[in-house]
Formats: structure tokens, C-alpha cells, sequence
């Protein structure tokens, strides 16, 4: 790679950083009470005890079959493993450790932002349902969305880490429907 071509690059990704942390800012301004308190439980519930406790709903009372909930499981360990490794591999501070004088309305799980874990497992979870069962995938796909929205409104996340975790849940969710269904 040429000289110039780094030069431009770097520059590409330092004004995608400076949009990033703008969009976040911006976010934060809006923040309401009530409205915070039903992103904290949409982020609740993309924690893995509200997975666990939605599959069990769907097995249990929604009756869903089987292969689609092993499709969707198998989903989400291979989203966790991936954005845990991705984390680990990029090291990008979250938002509260990078920008002076944010504070996020959540607690950072670990230290790194990107990519979002939330978002890829709820949107490997997605992609698997509608893979197995559109009517199932919508509503899968609506409650990802809104776990996603939930982690930068809360200023866990900056909004290319929420894309880069759906990214990768998708490609997660594509892979799991591949092998198993």
C-alpha cells in the first residue's frame, strides 16, 4: 500500500471515529427517563439470562420447534465466541473510557466497544430465525433491532460498533442456519 493511499485511509477511518463519537454525543442529549428505563430492560433482556428465559418461552408456551431453537442457540454461542474474539482483537475503549466527561447510563460488561455484543447475538439469534421461520424471524428481527438501538442510546456503544456486531451476528446467524439447518 502506497503512502498515499494510508494517508487517505487513516484519514477516512479518523473522520468515521469523529462521526462515531458525534452521533453518540448527540444521543446522549436526548436522554429521557422513561425512555431510559425501557432501553436498560431491552438490554436486560440481551443479556444471557433474558436469551435463556426467551427460549424457554418459546419452547415452552410459544410451542416453536425444536430445530429452530437449536439453529437460533447454536447461533448465538457462535455470535458470542466471535464478537468476544472481534473485542479482543480490535481493543477499541469503550465510550466511557474514551470520551472525557461521558458517562454511559449502563455498565460496560469488559472494556472493549467493538464490535457490540448485543447486537451480534441478538441478530445472529435473528438471522437464524428467519432462516428457519420467517414469521418468527420478524419478530426476532424487531426485538434485535431494538436490543441494538438500546446499547447506544444507554452509551454503551458507539453506532459502528452496534453495525459491525450486526455484521457479524448475521454472518453468525447465516453460518449456524448452514450447518444445522
Amino acid at each position: 500500500m502506497s503512502t498515499r493511499t494510508s494517508t487517505t485511509l487513516q484519514t477516512g477511518i479518523d473522520a468515521l471515529l469523529r462521526w462515531d463519537a458525534a452521533v453518540l454525543t448527540s444521543v446522549a442529549r436526548f436522554e429521557r427517563r422513561g425512555i431510559r428505563t425501557v432501553m436498560r430492560a431491552l438490554t436486560r433482556a440481551g443479556d444471557t439470562p433474558g436469551w435463556i428465559v426467551h427460549g424457554l418461552v418459546l419452547f415452552a408456551l410459544l410451542r416453536v420447534e425444536s430445530r429452530t431453537l437449536v439453529v437460533m442457540s447454536a447461533a448465538a454461542v457462535m455470535a458470542t465466541a466471535a464478537s468476544q474474539f472481534a473485542k479482543r482483537t480490535f481493543r477499541r475503549l469503550r465510550p466511557t473510557a474514551a470520551i472525557a466527561g461521558f458517562t454511559a447510563h449502563t455498565a460496560d460488561p469488559d472494556p472493549f466497544s467493538f464490535p457490540s455484543g448485543h447486537s451480534t447475538v441478538a441478530f445472529a439469534i435473528a438471522t437464524a430465525a428467519v432462516a428457519t421461520s420467517p414469521v418468527l424471524g420478524g419478530v426476532e428481527t424487531l426485538l434485535a433491532a431494538s436490543i441494538a438501538t438500546s446499547r447506544i442510546y444507554l452509551g454503551a456503544h458507539y453506532p459502528v460498533d452496534v453495525l459491525g456486531g450486526i455484521a457479524l451476528g448475521f454472518s453468525c446467524g447465516l453460518a449456524s442456519w448452514a450447518l444445522l439447518g
